[in-house]
Parts: C-alpha cells; structure tokens; sequence
C-alpha cells in the first residue's frame, strides 16, 4: 500500500511539471507570436507611410523647367581678399541628373555640397525631380573653386529654381549645407562679410555662432641694431562682433536651418 502511495505521488510530480512545462512553452510562443505581430505591424506602417510618403511626392508638384540663382562670398587662396559671385541653377526635361559645369574649376569637395544641396532642396519643396536634369553653374573671380561653404546658397538658389521664385539680389549666404538641411561651419567669415559689404550686399547670413569671430591681426615691430633695422612680425588675438561691425552697412544675421535661409532670403 505504501508503495502504491509513493507511485501515485510521483505521478502526480510528474504531472504537475508536465503542466508547467507546457504552459511555459506555450507562454513562450505566445511572447513570440505578440513579438512577430508587433515587428509585422511595424514594417506594415512603415511600408504604408513610405508608400504615402512616395505617393504625396509623385502626386504633390512635378517641377516645371526654372532657373534661379544666388550670390555666393569665397576668399581667394592667392592673396586671401575675398570676391563675390554668383551661382546658377537651371532645371530642364532630362533624367535625374545633377550637372555641374566644372569651369571654373571646381574641386570635388563642392562637386560632393553640390549634389547634397540638390537632395535638400528635393526634401525641402517635397518636388520630383526624376525627369529633370539640375544644371550648376559658378560665376565668380577665380579660377578654382574650392571647399562646401557655398552649399547653402546652392541649396537656396535649387529650392528657388524648383518653386519657380526667387531670392534677395542684395543678400548672400556663407555656410555649408548638411543632411537634414543643415547650416555647417566655415572659414574666413570676417573676408568674406567685408567683401559682401563692398560689393552692396545689404545681408549677410552666416552659420549659428559665427556672428562673434575670434581672429589673428599681423602686426609689425622694427627694431634699429648697429644701425640695422630688422622688421618683426607677429599676431595678436582679436574678437569682434560681426554685426556692430557692419552696423549700418550690411545686416548680418545667423541661421541654423534651409528654412532659416529660405525665410530670410526668398522673394
């Protein structure tokens, strides 16, 4: 009899952890199944919203043929005076491409700004340049064009060219353009502001944080030895506010963003 008992209780054991076994495994399906319907709802709302998202740009404006263009400020690397020009956007019935007319020479960091301020402009006016092609063009004093601190006014001049508007003929931008529409950081911001304001420009937009400038002024020292005179150079650090610096000549103003530009720059 005590043996039949002792049977019948480790029946029962086994029973008893047969039963949790199995609602463990079945709970563990169960988060499976939740996980795979919640990554299957995920990907069906992501492909939904990117469905819209081509859709509203397929449906929203196809860009007519426009130009537009901007004025650009570089610095010249032969004698470091800064000169203004200007930058040219024409858009015409093609295939997708982004042309870049390379004369003056243009180096491939701006070839790379170029195609990346065209991308902005596309996502800013949400416009389908597909059968399009995007001619660029410089027009300014030098013979190399250099570096991506003109990428914002591309990006400006494309978004102009592309809504059929244009922008300020007495404005003009320094600043790199970024992913997501970004204004980036770039040099010699004190040459180039001194030469927009000679060249009538009445603003002068500038990346966040650049409108209080650090910079090295050259100073010289003589100094008369047994009657030779030896002529020392130095620098010395300077700040200036760039705006009490032009006040009264030239509006200078900082932007963060393309919508930034836009907001100061579209007619």
């Amino acid at each position: 009899m005590a043996r039949k008992n002792v049977i019948i209780v480790v029946l029962a054991i086994l029973l008893i952890l047969s039963v949790f076994s199995s609602l463990h495994i079945y709970q563990q399906q169960q988060r499976v199944i939740d996980t795979q319907e919640d990554i299957i709802e995920q990907l069906t709302s992501v492909r939904s919203a990117g469905r819209a998202a081509i859709d509203a740009k397929q449906t929203f404006i196809n860009v007519s043929e426009g130009v537009s263009c901007a004025n650009i400020v570089a610095v010249r690397t032969d004698n470091q005076f800064g000169v203004l020009g200007t930058v040219h956007v024409e858009i015409k019935n093609g295939t997708g491409n982004v042309l870049i007319n390379t004369n003056p020479f243009t180096d491939l960091t701006t070839q790379y700004s170029v195609r990346e301020a065209v991308k902005v402009a596309e996502d800013y006016t949400n416009r389908d340049v597909t059968t399009k092609d995007i001619s660029i063009y410089f027009d300014i004093n030098g013979t190399l064009i250099g570096g991506p601190s003109a990428g914002a006014a591309i990006a400006a001049a494309a978004i102009a060219a592309m809504e059929g508007k244009t922008l300020k003929p007495d404005g003009v931008i320094t600043g790199t353009i970024e992913k997501g529409g970004y204004i980036g950081q770039v040099g010699a911001v004190l040459e180039k502001a001194e030469a927009a304001e000679k060249n009538g420009m009445n603003l002068f937009l500038v990346p966040k944080g650049y409108k209080k400038l650090t910079y090295y002024e050259q100073k010289t020292k003589e100094y008369d030895i047994f009657g030779f005179t030896f002529v020392r150079s130095y620098y010395v650090q300077k700040e200036i506010d760039l705006g009490e610096h032009m006040k009264g000549k030239m509006e200078v103003e900082e932007v963060s963003t393309i919508e930034d530009v836009v907001a100061y720059m579209m007619l």
